[in-house]
């Protein structure tokens, strides 16, 4: 089955990304502010980062699914998008400081190697699957 996401389909994500941002906003923001973190910084961060994030995404959904696409392309596009999917939690973390303790840590960076472990893993078996 060949997937492809065209431009119309990457501007629809951003859209509902956004719109989902601020949600979270509105819904989180009496968090944040408890934890000592910025709403409106963490909400900048989250809505500059969707563009990014879907056109990354993107890429290596097409890439996976039909476009060949050179292993140095697809390592570039898998880095873009954990950055761009990482930005707004790391500023959480470091303006939230002590209240992110050690076991906060520990889970958001198990998380970040579980995410990039499982990104290299579908590339690999992606370009596999294709020199068969």
């Amino acid at each position: 089955m060949i997937i492809h996401i065209r431009k119309s389909h990457e501007f629809g994500g951003m859209c509902f990304l956004w719109c989902y941002d601020i949600v979270k906003y509105v819904v989180f923001k009496g968090l944040l502010e408890s934890r000592g973190i910025d709403p409106l910084v963490f909400l900048f961060f989250d809505m500059i980062t969707v563009p990014g994030f879907i056109v990354g995404c993107s890429r290596l959904i097409n890439a996976l699914t039909g476009q060949v696409m050179a292993w140095p392309k697809v390592l570039v596009w898998g880095i873009i998008v954990l950055i761009n999917t990482l930005l707004p939690y790391v500023y959480a973390a470091i303006a939230g400081g002590p209240q992110f303790d050690t076991v906060a840590w520990v889970v958001f960076w198990a998380l970040i190697l579980l995410m990039l472990a499982n990104l290299i893993r579908t590339i690999r078996a992606g370009l596999i699957a294709q020199k068969q």
